[in-house]
């Protein structure tokens, strides 16, 4: 990591609690599938190559997808990774700092990301509508999604939806 343009040993702390209201597992479907996201609230230090950092309070999710069979497609939930996890966030856009989202790293997906913008929509925050927006960068030839994508012209496999609201358990 290249040098911290910040205080070494800083902390951004989360003082107001703007975090929690996104802290639990949320649930919702689509497609006939059930989606399960943990999101955590964590400590999560960023270091320099040269050992100075900073510690900031951040949210990390995982998630767990069951097939309308009950076959389960994808789990990350029960081992829950804070060093590597799927999500990260929650940050503010660019162009519009008051819409959050998480950062979405699916796993063997060739380092593919996407944006989760993420809107309650309910007063008790016990609702929020989350919608994917793949970012755009290149596909490596040594990607098995390659030809898929560049040859024919598909659409990345991730199994997440594009639309959805999830419902706080």
């Amino acid at each position: 990591m290249p040098k911290i343009d910040t205080p070494n040993k800083a902390y951004y702390k989360d003082m107001d609690g703007e975090l929690d209201q996104y802290v639990g597992t949320w649930k919702g479907n689509w497609e006939g599938k059930t989606l399960f996201l943990q999101l955590r609230k964590v400590k999560k230090r960023h270091t320099a190559g040269d050992g100075t950092y900073f510690d900031v309070d951040a949210i990390l999710g995982e998630r767990k997808i069951v097939s309308p069979n009950g076959i389960i497609e994808v789990d990350r939930v029960s081992n829950f990774d804070e060093n590597l996890p799927e999500f990260y966030g929650i940050l503010g856009q660019k162009k519009n700092f008051a819409q959050k989202y998480l950062l979405f790293q699916p796993d063997n997906m060739c380092n593919k990301t996407a944006n989760i913008d993420i809107n309650f929509t309910n007063a008790q925050k016990t609702e929020m509508k989350l919608s994917l927006k793949l970012n755009p960068n290149g596909v490596l030839t040594s990607c098995q999604y390659y030809n898929l994508i560049i040859v024919e012209g598909k659409s990345w496999p991730i199994n997440f939806p594009k639309d959805i609201v999830l419902t706080k358990q």
